[in-house]
């Protein structure tokens, strides 16, 4: 696995982990004697299926990006996986948990809530990690 994909998922895992902790802050649970458990389980059910859909749907590069055409097709990867996450993550959470029922009513606070920690973290990634073209006319001679 290249630098690039390790920086990326390092950034998704660290992201989720922020969204969940702004989460338990919000939710008056961070106290609570269950938080780090709740906690674990939180960043795995959202964070494995984002880091699978992605992987599956080419938003992990093995290089820099290069062109803007390609920081598009990231981004556009890395939203399309974001999205599919977020059901997919209260499904496994439900799993992870116990809980009979998937509660839907999450959903929508969930793909707003965790849009600028996911895809936030991820444009910054795009943006900051373009690497630039050298034209032939910008190499300097070797001697």
């Amino acid at each position: 696995m290249g630098w690039d994909r390790l920086r990326l998922l390092a950034g998704d895992v660290l992201a989720v982990l922020a969204f969940v902790v702004v989460g338990q802050i919000f939710h008056n649970t961070l106290t609570a004697p269950d938080a780090l458990s709740r906690a674990i389980v939180q960043v795995v059910s959202i964070g494995a299926p984002f880091v699978l859909l992605a992987w599956s749907l080419g938003a992990y590069p093995a290089q820099p990006l290069a062109a803007r055409g390609e920081l598009w097709w990231f981004l556009q990867r890395s939203a399309l996986a974001w999205l599919f996450a977020i059901p997919a993550g209260l499904f496994v959470r439900a799993w992870l948990l116990g809980q009979p029922t998937v509660l839907m009513a999450f959903f929508w606070p969930a793909l707003a809530s965790s849009a600028p920690f996911v895809l936030g973290w991820r444009l910054a990634y795009a943006v900051l990690s373009r690497s630039p073209r050298v034209t032939r006319a910008q190499r300097r001679p070797i001697f």
